[in-house]
């Protein structure tokens, strides 16, 4: 009998079948990789809104209480509460993106003599 060189039938479907599971696999991860990168970018930009209505507070300190709000297609609220020192206040800034997630931050804020 000769000597046949080359790949069964059977040796090339598991190759294939080896080759769609890592395709697959792939594909999956790219998928998620893409998710979560467009959720990293609406965390941040919910951090940069936060950001600025708290260097607002700091220019033109609010009264005490609580504000909510849209900005840039976020919604937030802003809680001002007074503090034992008359000269400080307490600001706190929440902003909240798809799916329930928030962004919160706290700050003391100095109020000017009046």
């Amino acid at each position: 009998m000769k000597n046949l060189r080359g790949f069964t039938l059977l040796e090339v479907l598991v190759a294939l079948v080896i080759l769609a599971v890592g395709v697959v696999a792939l594909e999956r991860l790219l998928t998620q990789s893409i998710a979560g990168v467009g959720e990293d970018a609406e965390l941040t930009r919910a951090m940069t809104t936060a950001r600025a209505l708290l260097a607002e507070a700091e220019i033109r300190p609010p009264e005490p209480g609580t504000v909510a709000g849209s900005r840039g297609g976020l919604a937030y609220d802003r809680y001002v509460g007074s503090t034992p020192d008359p000269r400080l206040r307490e600001v706190r800034v929440r902003v909240f993106v798809a799916g329930g997630q928030a962004c919160e931050l706290t700050e003391l804020v100095r109020v000017p003599a009046a």
